[in-house]
């Protein structure tokens, strides 16, 4: 379904939760938002006040004749969730290969998947499956990661711009280290085409208001340095042009890495060497860190994708995520589709939840248990950050983006009305709670994406 400007300003009044920093979950129980026709959040006001009133408070803005929406009490606004992890090519191969460990399963999976590509119909089919289906799981904006070929790349892009979903999207770069001829002839072929692929995003989007366009080496083992160096010159050409990265996945990668890349310390002084290592940078996983990388990551102001489902099923490892805030660094959620089994940033932050209890039983240490508020933060603002993005989406702020869900918790398990009823005005930190780690997809009604509707269960 494409989405449609509604050409009006519109007020939404209601119960609205979200992440003022890592560690504040506000929660307004009669806020109302203020969205100009254009997606743009015009107010956020925090007191009861009657429709007519706020039309009249607003009306130097814009408001005096508005349309409003009044949530029912079992409802919230809730803001877009951010996906920084995502390959879109992999989409068939969720949930095969569970039992794999990470060699394996590219190669057995991944490999010959992703070379698959060059079939135009079949990316177009697994793409558009793709982008609907993650919008209708809420994730409002992914930074995807895909395959060698031009044109099946370009088709991504024409999807989510279609669908109406905030993208980061680029070509894959692979000359070595591959199988199942999942890698490009050579240098020149894999540079000409991540630069025909960032150029083909600024021409259908040149304001960069929905996508964004990237250039996407696939790791350290599969690109050579020529390769790493011209990746790094293209992003210097290209204003605001993102990097999507692997990085530190498992030890093995690391020795992979730095032996095709002589004369590194580390993983990410590579990168940083090649121009890689920026505020635009997505680095996926950074599991086995030295210190020298989280120097490197704090200094370039990148950031750090954390994949809680996929390392758990590829057994990669698990990643410190406490130690990561500790140090400043950006982190955000990612489903890593599909080595993680769930597209759902949803289900993600109940992973992540997992993993840091598990690692906090291991090492002993209380303090790597991820609060719940750090949770919701990981999965909007913190994604937000890590994509360069803070200024527009994750949450509810004045000039952001009205990227937000509907939800409705009158359907999730351990939910009854004494939440939102009774003399009191009910419990909405529980309802949250319970949505997050007890809902699906089916309690999300609707899902905007710069003001407009795009999916959700009330959308036909």
């Amino acid at each position: 379904m494409a989405p449609e400007p509604t050409g009006q300003h519109h007020i939404y009044t209601g119960r609205i939760i979200h992440s003022k920093t890592p560690t504040e979950l506000q929660i307004l129980q009669h806020g109302s938002i203020g969205v100009l026709s254009d997606g743009t959040i015009a107010f956020l006001h925090d007191q009861a006040i009657s429709p007519d009133d706020l039309r009249t408070k607003y009306a130097n803005v814009g408001f005096s004749h508005a349309s409003i929406t009044i949530l029912p009490r079992p409802q919230f606004l809730f803001p877009g969730l951010i996906d920084t992890h995502l390959h879109a090519p992999q989409w068939p191969n969720l949930a095969l290969g569970m039992d794999s460990t990470l060699k394996d399963w590219i190669e057995t999976y991944t490999d010959p998947m992703e070379a698959s590509y060059h079939d135009t119909e079949k990316a177009k089919r697994v793409y558009r499956d793709v982008v609907k289906t993650t919008l209708r799981l809420g994730s409002t904006t992914v930074a995807y990661n895909t395959t060698m070929h031009v044109a099946a790349t370009n088709i991504l892009t024409d999807c989510v711009l279609r669908e109406g979903q905030r993208a980061i999207v680029g070509k894959m770069c692979v000359t070595t280290g591959s199988t199942n001829e999942n890698w490009e002839a050579s240098t020149r072929e894999s540079l000409k085409g991540s630069e025909e692929c960032v150029r083909y995003v600024r021409k259908m989007d040149p304001e960069g208001r929905l996508v964004r366009p990237c250039v996407q080496p696939r790791g350290g083992p599969y690109c050579p340095p020529d390769l790493m160096r011209g990746l790094g010159e293209q992003v210097g050409r290209w204003e605001g042009c993102h990097v999507e990265a692997h990085m530190c996945e498992t030890e093995a990668d690391i020795e992979r890495t730095l032996e095709l890349h002589k004369g590194f310390a580390c993983y990410s002084d590579m990168y940083r060497a090649h121009g890689l290592l920026a505020n635009r940078t997505i680095l996926a996983h950074c599991i086995h860190l030295q210190p020298k990388d989280i120097q490197n990551i704090v200094e370039t102001k990148a950031g750090i994708a954390h994949n809680p489902n996929s390392n758990t099923c590829l057994r990669d490892g698990i990643c410190h995520v406490r130690d990561l805030l500790d140090s400043g660094i950006k982190v955000g959620l990612g489903t890593d589709c599909s080595a993680g089994y769930m597209p759902s940033i949803h289900s993600a932050m109940r992973s992540a939840s997992d993993v840091s209890r598990h690692l906090a039983m291991r090492t002993g240490e209380e303090r790597y248990v991820l609060k719940f508020e750090e949770l919701v933060y990981l999965a909007t603002m913190g994604g937000a950050n890590v994509l360069d993005m803070e200024e527009e989406v994750g949450g509810f702020g004045v000039g952001k983006r009205f990227d937000a869900l509907v939800v409705d918790v009158r359907d999730v398990v351990g939910v009854d009305e004494s939440l939102w009823e009774g003399e009191a005005e009910g419990d909405a930190e529980a309802l949250v709670r319970k949505w997050v780690f007890c809902g699906d997809d089916g309690s999300i009604r609707k899902v905007f994406v710069d003001g407009k509707v795009v999916a959700g269960q009330d959308v036909a």
